[in-house]
């Protein structure tokens, strides 16, 4: 059972590591091999590994098969799509998760017929009220999904795989009867939505109470996103692993006692299992299954056989169990942070079980009578908080880039409080939801248990802890001493934990100052945002755009630093006053206090971006080209240009342009007839009202980097623009294609790494880039 259970886990797994997809003939190769060595040697982990892989990857094939039958082309056609998701109508909404119903619309290369096996993003602003099951037909602007790709941040590609979405689709505006209401059918889980919405739409904690009823978290506000992550406490302030299990104990414990009214049948003893699973699925369907729901019921599913039947399986058996059924369900789900932070979460109470130094054969819930029971329970819980926090260092890394520090504290209160008190309450506010006082009591009961959590958490804002790169080894090294503290006594082994020790002290040996900088490039779609860094350090030229709920700071630039340990600019310089190139500066300037500002604009607190001044930065000279002078609203041919180069003039340059027109850059070369630069970052995005052959000619780059999105509404950078620059033999690199570009630069040479070509290779990235 165990060769056949880390066989399929581990085969599903392989997905996560291709870059491309291996043709079939590989996988029947391995299945072959692997049948002859299963017959001679009766190795079980071969044959169900390869069997694994083999289906994992004809997943991947028919995802991408379907994302191929989307126009690569942004594409205006009409279809028709059901919605997905339950929609709170009082929350306006956006982005909305639907599915393609048949269409009988004649297929062409320009309007493609898609089926109900096609999901998509649909982006409806203004949308009219829609609920979940409608049926609508839309005009739509339909193209694939192309994310930013930078070394920290949100990656809209991996995310539209971990949802099997294949493309997005933009309603255009109305067009005669267009958009049209086609099946107004709506479905049972959106009908008790709406019912439990109007019990809860005048209680404080309405927004909480559906997410812990519904997983519908359409309502937080980013406040409240802000408090449960510095507390720790967001796995519980929704449908999780967890509830599940105690719905499906509560079934349980109502089959056990309609049992006892029941004639003593061998076929009754499947009674609290089948009750439990009852209230347990319906629980998950409420929730809409997600991948923390989904293990959860599979965990049930085989305790409640194993416990039935009387079979004995330990628990990591059951573990690994439930993560080969998970991942043969939904292969993708390995692409989720819910499903890694589940099945990461269960591995550690498994492992925290498994120490014998912690914890007796007697368990945490010892029933022994004792006068210190009670104290001797809420010791251990304690306990297991504090080893949670360490040993999910790793994985909280990984996907959010920092840990709550406040956390083991949080969950001692919040745990026992929404697991024993809240969420029973919910659950039996949703079985009584047609009986109108009895649910009212309960969710008002409800929203009453969540008031001290709320209210608690609130005081532990500001206690998450971001964690860079640089701290790696220090990660990893005290989760391994912590592990060894769990399994193997001290005493016993002092030289493995003194040698553990020393090996991470060498790490942080300290490096002399580096004679090379780095430029990145990032990918923030249409707008702009260079980091300068050199020595932890860091300069930031623009800040991108921002949009109504979102900025390009908050998701790419802020995490990018965070990783990479910087919490404060040394430089913060704003070429022009463009939603595209300023839109994140306030979140920049509050989140990471700049200690010098540059700005065009004559702007209270920001020095003058103008010709002539120059400052020296951790051996780099700043040398401003342009404007002549400032202005009081800084447009485009305003926009602060910036040589940079090491301070002795060795090694190459960079020459920052912001969005200069022809005339500017004309004007600035007149100024500054022998300005040249290695590396130039191409004005206005590549845009024809720029890039003139005089500015080339006389800069003379080698490297032009333009930063745009692959789909953007200015078809930029301009093709004639493109081969202006590759004509003369200049290299030619865009975002939009690339991601994000790093320029490692030194006293000699420059090297440039692409995200896409060397870090985000994996199979489900877009090859047409």
């Amino acid at each position: 059972m165990l060769q056949i259970a880390l066989g399929i886990a581990i085969g599903f797994h392989s997905l996560h590591w291709l870059s491309f997809l291996p043709p079939y003939w590989w996988y029947m190769t391995a299945i072959i091999v692997s049948l002859v060595i299963f017959y001679y040697g009766k190795n079980h982990f071969l044959f169900w590994f390869s069997i694994s892989a083999f289906l994992a990857a004809l997943y991947a094939e028919q995802y991408l098969k379907k994302v191929e039958d989307i126009p690569l082309n942004r594409t205006n056609l009409t279809i028709n799509v059901r919605i997905s998701a339950v929609i709170n109508e009082n929350i306006p909404i956006s982005n909305i998760e639907v599915e393609v119903v048949n269409n009988s619309f004649h297929s062409s290369p320009n309007n493609p017929v898609l089926d109900a096996s096609h999901q998509l993003l649909l982006i409806w602003p203004d949308a009219p009220p829609l609920k979940q099951g409608q049926i609508w037909r839309l005009p739509v602007k339909l193209s694939r999904i192309v994310g930013r790709v930078n070394q920290a941040g949100f990656d809209a590609e991996r995310y539209a795989v971990s949802q099997n979405v294949h493309g997005k689709a933009v309603v255009r505006h109305r067009l005669s009867s267009l958009p049209l209401l086609v099946s107004s059918r709506i479905t049972w889980r959106q009908r008790l939505y709406d019912k439990a919405l109007g019990y809860v739409e005048n209680l404080p904690n309405r927004a909480y109470l559906l997410a812990l009823a519904f997983g519908d978290r359409s309502g937080l506000t980013k406040g409240n996103w802000l408090h449960l992550r510095d507390s720790g406490t967001a796995h519980l302030l929704a449908i999780s692993g967890l509830h599940i299990a105690l719905a499906m104990l509560l079934g349980w414990q109502i089959g056990q006692k309609c049992k006892l009214f029941l004639p003593q049948k061998r076929y009754f003893i499947w009674l609290p299992m089948i009750t439990g699973l009852c209230i347990a699925l319906s629980y998950a369907w409420l929730s809409g299954f997600t991948t923390p729901t989904v293990r959860a019921l599979i965990m049930c599913i085989f305790l409640g056989i194993l416990k039935t039947t009387g079979v004995y399986w330990r628990h990591w058996q059951l573990l690994l169990a439930a993560l080969a059924l998970s991942l043969f369900i939904d292969p993708f789900s390995i692409y989720s942070a819910s499903f890694w932070l589940s099945f990461y979460a269960v591995g550690v109470l498994i492992l925290i079980t498994l120490s014998q130094r912690y914890f007796t054969g007697r368990g945490v819930f010892d029933n022994s009578r004792s006068s210190n029971h009670l104290k001797a329970f809420l010791f251990q819980l304690a306990k297991i908080q504090l080893w949670l926090l360490v040993l999910m260092l790793p994985i909280q890394w990984l996907w959010f880039g920092g840990v709550s520090l406040a956390a083991p504290i949080a969950n001692i209160v919040a745990v026992p409080l929404v697991s024993i008190i809240t969420v029973p309450l919910v659950l039996l506010a949703l079985l009584t939801l047609w009986l109108p006082p009895v649910s009212s009591l309960f969710w008002q009961c409800a929203d009453w248990s969540l008031i001290p959590i709320i209210e608690g958490i609130q005081w532990l804002e500001g206690a998450w802890y971001p964690l860079s790169v640089n701290l790696t080894p220090l990660l990893w090294g005290v989760v391994i001493i912590f592990v060894a503290l769990m399994l193997l006594p001290l005493s016993s082994f002092k030289w493995l934990f003194s040698a553990v020790i020393v090996i991470i002290l060498c790490w942080f040996i300290k490096e002399p100052v580096k004679s090379h900088w780095k430029m990145l490039v990032l990918d923030v779609g249409h707008g702009l945002a260079v980091l300068i860094i050199k020595n932890n350090k860091a300069v930031l030229y623009d800040t991108g755009n921002r949009w109504e709920n979102r900025a390009v700071a908050e998701t790419t630039i802020l995490p990018i630093l965070r990783q990479l340990g910087i919490k404060q600019l040394d430089y913060l310089i704003i070429s022009h006053d463009d939603g595209d190139h300023a839109g994140g500066k306030t979140i920049i300037i509050d989140k990471l206090s700049p200690q010098y500002k540059y700005s065009s604009n004559f702007e209270k607190g920001y020095l003058p971006c103008q010709k002539g001044h120059t400052w020296h930065w951790q051996g780099l000279t700043f040398t401003i080209q342009w404007p002549l002078k400032r202005v009081s609203r800084a447009r485009n041919p305003h926009s602060c240009v910036i040589h940079v180069q090491h301070s002795e003039l060795q090694g190459p340059s960079v020459l920052l342009t912001g969005d200069i027109d022809a005339i500017a850059e004309l004007m600035m070369l007149k100024n500054a007839p022998t300005l040249d630069a290695d590396i130039l970052l191409v004005p206005h995005h590549g845009s024809k009202t720029s890039s003139t052959h005089t500015f080339i000619d006389t800069i003379k780059p080698s490297l032009a980097l333009v930063s745009t999105s692959y789909y953007n509404a200015w078809n930029l950078p301009a093709k004639s623009i493109k081969a202006r620059y590759q004509d003369r033999g200049i290299e030619w690199l865009s975002t939009g294609n690339s991601g994000q570009i790093s320029v490692t630069i030194n006293e000699q040479h420059y090297q440039v790494i692409t995200e896409r070509q060397h870090s985000a290779i994996q199979w489900y990235r877009p090859r047409w880039l």
